[in-house]
């Protein structure tokens, strides 16, 4: 049977706040910022030094580029040739007629002439390399170590140098700045939108200033879910269903001196695939007696919350133990105050997650 995680993701915010979203990991500059590019002959002749990524091979153009897309009729018509890999399956259908159906492949070369009503992305041509695209870009620290580019390759960013301005912290869903600049570490991070201040979603709030490195973290709501073991079920023979408590844990690691003593939040799920019923007691402080709709969790702090995953026979058909009935649904924390928005602090991805639930009816076997 397969083995399924369950990683139950956490949102949570004081008043109306949802926390502004990190976009460079203070001490860092931009990490794949272009160091040097191809040159106008297109083709990478130029060796990364140590700390900097070798973007395309020496020789050849930067690899898997977007080559040919679809069309207005929003079929794939085109066939990959050489070794340009086919991205959508001549026939098939694209979700609009900018898709890229082909793309070039490892030598970074267009080698697949259009056919249909397909058409080149901008800068391609047949059996050409596209000019000035990346040949060396910035490693792990986002500093610049490569210099004297080779041939016709062009040094975009000088060897000691971060990307300037870049984005560090962009505007969350709540609309409102909630970050400082150099709140981590003395830097030359810019204030872009003065905290407190409103701002659309994604707006830029701080940038990495002329330095380049962020000296900045994201502050608002944070909060962490710790990984709960496999969740899996068997249906007993002359039972007719099965139930397991599962807790997961919750974890509040905001960051900023204006972080509150503590976050209240709420747990929520989804059926999504699963049938009715498969959750249910869903208690947000497995800690107290009773089922409660909703807990707080300390700064720097854990708490445990609980529900029930149950499976009845009428809902389950086995066939062989190595073949079990399988779902999902989601399981999340909202934040009290502000539900439905995310915990975006550091990754909004992370305050949801899908919940895999094997079972194995053995009425059946």
């Amino acid at each position: 049977m397969g083995r399924m995680w369950l990683v139950a993701l956490v949102l949570a915010t004081a008043g109306s706040s949802v926390a502004d979203e990190q976009r460079i990991a203070p001490g860092t500059g931009t990490q794949d910022a272009i160091v040097i590019d191809t040159g106008l002959n297109g083709l990478c002749e130029t060796t990364a030094v140590r700390g900097d990524i070798q973007a395309a091979d020496v020789g050849a153009g930067t690899p898997s580029l977007n080559e040919i897309r679809c069309g207005a009729n929003e079929i794939a018509e085109s066939v990959a040739v050489g070794d340009d890999v086919q991205v959508i399956a001549v026939g098939g259908t694209c979700r609009n007629q900018n898709n890229a159906i082909v793309d070039t492949g490892p030598n970074g070369v267009a080698d697949s002439p259009i056919a249909g009503d397909d058409s080149y992305f901008a800068g391609m041509t047949l059996g050409q390399p596209p000019t000035n695209s990346a040949c060396v870009i910035t490693g792990a620290d986002g500093v610049a170590q490569t210099g004297s580019p080779a041939g016709d390759d062009t040094q975009i960013l000088l060897a000691g140098q971060a990307e300037p301005s870049s984005a560090v912290v962009r505007c969350g869903p709540n609309q409102v700045a909630d970050t400082t600049a150099n709140n981590f570490e003395t830097g030359d991070d810019v204030q872009i939108v003065a905290k407190g201040g409103p701002c659309a979603a994604n707006d830029l709030v701080v940038d990495s200033g002329p330095d380049g490195i962020a000296s900045t973290r994201a502050e608002g709501p944070d909060l962490r879910i710790l990984v709960v073991k496999p969740v899996s079920l068997t249906i007993k023979k002359g039972k007719e269903s099965i139930t397991k408590l599962v807790k997961v844990t919750v974890e509040n690691v905001e960051f900023g001196d204006t972080a509150p003593e503590s976050r209240a939040f709420r747990l929520r799920t989804t059926r999504g695939s699963c049938p009715a019923a498969t959750v249910s007691q869903v208690d947000a402080n497995a800690k107290e007696n009773g089922l409660q709709a909703t807990a707080s969790v300390n700064l720097d702090k854990k708490a445990k919350g609980s529900f029930l995953v149950s499976a009845r026979l009428d809902n389950v058909t086995s066939v062989d133990r190595k073949v079990p009935f399988r779902c999902t649904f989601t399981v999340s924390a909202v934040a009290v105050d502000t539900e439905p928005d995310v915990d975006d602090g550091a990754n909004d991805e992370n305050n949801s997650s899908t919940m895999h639930l094997e079972v194995v009816d053995q009425n059946d076997l």
